[in-house]
């Protein structure tokens, strides 16, 4: 980028330039003079003499006048242009040029203002867009988390279902062996199911299916998570928990359910069997491993209550 050229040179370079110009105007009237009064020597010089000292004064004033009238209120319209487009002036700071360029003046203000005020129309609408932005990107995400909440829960009651149980059980067994913490797993098995179902209807089956629901998500922890695995088949996952907490709670589901399932008209009311299994003795045990001793525990209730039956 080449320099700007300072105000003291351009007045030099002005001087050097005109008086130049006056020195070959000066050679040329000397020599017409030498012709014309080639008789009288002296008179010549003083001529001579006369000629170039009002030729380079004139010269010379009119390159002052240039410099101020013209070179340097041209620089300082550029300075002032320059840092107004920056947003370091304000607009009104270009009205302080004098001289020629003043004429420019008031179409150079008229055109800032209109820059500054685009910019600022730019700049505005830029802060809308991006809020605007801002704000669908939330709703959208706000709609793929209800979305992805409504895929990993079961529509019937609530809990979470099948898929939602695999995906979260194998990092928890990781999880709870990685730290050394017992898992506890309860198998839920509703007992005299179908027989609800035919005598009734699937309706008063679906309406004890949301009770139950109701009646495990009331009763869990707010650390333990609860699964439909389908029908009436059901998983609860109790981390950092050992298997005699396990019992406690699933004694408690049995009598909630006994007491709901009392005003029932059925000749069985149904009820439940539980399985509980336990992560932590074995700490190589696999998330699979974990809910087949679960739902073998499960098998061994069922038939323990008939066997007493």
């Amino acid at each position: 980028m080449r320099a700007a050229t300072t105000p003291q040179r351009s007045f030099t370079r002005d001087i050097a330039v005109q008086g130049g110009g006056a020195l070959i105007a000066i050679t040329v009237v000397a020599f017409a003079v030498r012709i014309l009064i080639a008789d009288h020597p002296p008179m010549a010089t003083l001529v001579l003499s006369c000629l170039a000292l009002v030729t380079v004064a004139g010269l010379g004033f009119g390159a002052f006048q240039r410099y101020k009238l013209w070179t340097r209120p041209m620089r300082m319209m550029g300075e002032l242009v320059e840092q107004i487009r920056r947003g370091e002036l304000p607009v009104d700071e270009i009205l302080q040029v004098e001289g020629v360029p003043a004429v420019l003046v008031p179409v150079l203000h008229d055109l800032l203002r209109d820059l500054r005020k685009q910019r600022a129309e730019i700049q505005q609408l830029k802060t809308e867009m991006s809020q605007k932005i801002a704000n669908r990107t939330d709703a959208l995400e706000r709609q793929l988390g209800s979305v992805r909440e409504k895929a990993s829960r079961d529509a019937l009651t609530g809990l979470h279902n099948r898929r939602m149980l695999d995906e979260t059980l194998p990092r928890l067994v990781a999880r709870c062996a990685a730290e050394q913490k017992m898992l506890t797993v309860l198998m839920i098995d509703v007992d005299y199911f179908k027989q609800l179902n035919d005598t009734l209807g699937h309706a008063a089956g679906d309406e004890l299916l949301r009770s139950i629901g109701q009646i495990i998500r009331s009763a869990i922890r707010g650390t333990d998570m609860a699964f439909r695995c389908g029908g009436d088949e059901f998983v609860i996952l109790m981390a950092d928990t050992n298997q005699a907490a396990g019992a406690g709670l699933a004694e408690r589901l049995i009598a909630l359910v006994d007491a709901l399932t009392k005003t029932i008209h059925v000749q069985k009311p149904p009820r439940l069997s539980i399985g509980i299994s336990q992560f932590g003795d074995d700490l190589s045990c696999t998330a699979a491993e974990l809910l087949e001793a679960a739902d073998k525990a499960l098998y061994e209730v069922k038939a323990k209550r008939k066997r007493a039956a």
